[in-house]
């Protein structure tokens, strides 16, 4: 006999799922690339956590627009489309009017999570009340940066954080493998991948290789690994056979000039990078990069690329990339402020492996 469905229980699935849609999130995030790139987990454990049915960032756009479609993030909004410095006055002095554009950019979400201002700020206390003036919202304010002692990847940092806050909600804080393990948090679609393709083989680079892709700048200068041991590096790698190519980000095309360019031109081609969504899908079909600590080295490690990442005076406990195939190099004077065989060597036979592999 053929056991007839339990109508009760079909219909609590249903409602469940439909509240679970029907529940919105809202991450606050003003920093860079690496900041945004590094939120990802952060957005994959509330989405699973609070059953987020959609979660948006608000944010600096230009660090941001490539997210959608390709990661768990749902839409993206860019700061400066929000009146936001009302939040930062006095509290006892905030007011807002009837039909606030305030109230209606913060309506709908029950769950906003804010990277913009520590927890107990006015700008916390003001977001708060406007969010509620809709319905029931709980803001949770997280700190940007752990202390300068902490000795954890800053991706637990922010979880934990959130964590301590919701006292009584969650039985153990998850590790960051669990949190992780081998996924990709950001995914190239088809055509990320055909219009890789085609960038590379405009540049000469035959559909049979998957080139190493190196980047030798980053947003902060005392983070980048001398110029010549990419060069050193890059000679290396084209002599044991494999194909190359420079990607230099805006930072790098005016801190680095036309002479600097010409020389790395000689040995490999040099993209420039246009957007993140180009470069994104340049990363997706290379079959390494290498870089410093930087934003586009987070988004390589969450893609799933085989990503070798030189650190100086930043700690890759804290900062490296997040990612199932993630390679660092932690560096000291002179091995990184000055050309270097001995480490060229070292991140050459990393990067043969993976290239190989």
């Amino acid at each position: 006999m053929t056991k007839e469905p339990d109508i009760l229980k079909l219909l609590s699935t249903a409602e469940t799922e439909a509240d679970r849609k029907a529940t919105r999130a809202l991450i606050i995030q003003p920093g860079a690339i690496g900041d945004c790139v590094l939120t990802l987990p952060v957005a994959e454990f509330v989405r699973k956590a609070f059953k987020i049915g959609t979660l948006s960032m608000l944010g600096r756009s230009q660090y941001m627009l490539y997210l959608p479609t390709r990661s768990c993030i749902d839409s993206v909004r860019d700061l400066d489309s929000l009146d936001l410095h009302r939040l930062f006055i006095p509290h006892k002095d905030f007011e807002l009017q009837d039909n606030d554009p305030l109230i209606h950019a913060f309506s709908g979400y029950q769950y906003i999570f804010n990277f913009l201002t520590a927890p107990g700020s006015d700008f916390e206390s003001n977001l708060t009340f406007t969010a509620n003036c809709s319905n029931s919202v709980e803001v949770t304010s997280l700190l940007a940066k752990p202390p300068a002692d902490y000795k954890h990847h800053i991706t637990k940092f922010y979880i934990d954080s959130i964590i301590d806050s919701c006292t009584g909600y969650f039985n153990r804080k998850p590790s960051l493998a669990a949190l992780t393990g081998k996924k990709k948090l950001l995914k190239p679609s088809k055509s990320d991948l055909a219009a890789g393709r085609q960038i590379l083989d405009s540049y000469g680079i035959k559909k049979k290789y998957r080139p190493a892709v190196i980047h030798p700048g980053s947003g902060g200068v005392k983070k980048c690994w001398h110029i010549d041991n990419f060069y050193l590096l890059a000679e290396e790698l084209i002599e044991a056979g494999e194909s190359v190519i420079f990607m230099l980000g805006p930072a790098e095309q005016e801190r680095f000039g036309r002479k600097l360019f010409d020389r790395l031109s000689l040995i490999a081609p040099v993209i420039l990078e246009t957007s993140l969504s180009r470069t994104f899908q340049i990363l997706s079909c290379c079959g390494c990069f290498i870089g410093n600590d930087s934003g586009i080295a987070h988004i390589a490690g969450v893609s799933g690329v085989n990503t070798i990442v030189c650190f100086g005076v930043t700690d890759p406990a804290v900062y490296a990339p997040i990612g199932p195939k993630v390679k660092t190099f932690k560096f000291e004077e002179p091995d990184f402020t000055q050309p270097s065989c001995p480490a060229v060597e070292q991140v050459s036979r990393a990067a043969l492996k993976f290239l190989s592999s």
